[in-house]
């Protein structure tokens, strides 16, 4: 399971991270939320922390999540990989 994103920060650059299992671990420890209910019930801070620890993990940031992380970025967007496969699939 992974959920390709793509990150747009305000000041115009974007980065393409891949959200995959250690990250779904930690979003449900820290929010106490299934992954599982993704579809039905996520949240714009869901599919932002999931962009933020993701890049948390590749070195990519040491900001804090709220306020710093989130206050560089303009949006962030699911989006579809280069094989066709759609957010949540495995």
């Amino acid at each position: 399971m992974q959920i390709p994103l793509r990150v747009e920060f305000v000041n115009g650059q974007s980065a393409d991270v891949d959200a995959i299992f250690i990250d779904f671990i930690m979003f449900e420890s820290e929010s106490g939320k299934s992954v599982v209910k993704f579809e039905n019930d996520m949240k714009l801070t869901d599919l932002a922390w999931l962009a933020w620890h993701a890049e948390k993990r590749m070195g990519k940031t040491s900001l804090k999540f709220k306020p710093d992380w989130v206050s560089t970025v303009k949006t962030v967007e699911a989006r579809t990989d280069s094989e066709g496969a759609t957010p949540l699939e495995s």
